[in-house]
C-alpha cells in the first residue's frame, strides 16, 4: 500500500520529535537505487548471501511495482536507535515522498527479511549511502 509522505517531511537527517510521553530521535539515510544489500539464500542446503540492489529488493517484496519502478532513484530509510538497537521506521522515495514501508503496517515475512537486510548490510549510520 502506498500513501503520501505525511509525518516525515523535508530533508530529515536528524529530527527530535517530542510527544507528551516520549522523545523520538529519528535519523534518515539516503541510498541510490543501485546500492547493494545482502539477501539470505540457500543453495544446495547451504546458506549464502546474494548481492541485490535496494530497488530490486523493493520489487521482490512487492513494496514497489508497475511502471514507476524505473523512476525510483533515491530511497530514504528513516530509523531510530532504542537502547543500542536500530529500528527501521519508514522507507520512502526521497524524490517523490511516496512511502513504501511504514512500521505501523502489517509486515510479511519477505518484508521482514528485507528490513533485516537493511539492518545488517546498509550501514545506516552513514548520512548519505
Amino acid at each position: 500500500m502506498k500513501k503520501a509522505l505525511d509525518s516525515y517531511t523535508g530533508s530529515l537527517v536528524h529530527l527530535g520529535m517530542k510527544n507528551e510521553e516520549t522523545i523520538m530521535n529519528l535519523n534518515e539515510t539516503i541510498y541510490t537505487h543501485n546500492y547493494l544489500l545482502g539477501k539470505d539464500v540457500y543453495v544446495d542446503g547451504k546458506h549464502r548471501v546474494k548481492d541485490i540492489t535496494f530497488r530490486d529488493y523493493l520489487v521482490e517484496t512487492n513494496l514497489i511495482y508497475g511502471p514507476e519502478i524505473e523512476d525510483v532513484i533515491n530511497i530514504a530509510v528513516v530509523w531510530e536507535v532504542i537502547e543500542e538497537d536500530q529500528y527501521v521506521k519508514q522507507i520512502y522515495n526521497h524524490d517523490t515522498g511516496e512511502i513504501y514501508f511504514d512500521e505501523s503496517e502489517e509486515m510479511t515475512d519477505e518484508v521482514d527479511d528485507f528490513i533485516s537486510s537493511i539492518l545488517m548490510y546498509a550501514n545506516l549510520e552513514q548520512t548519505i549511502g
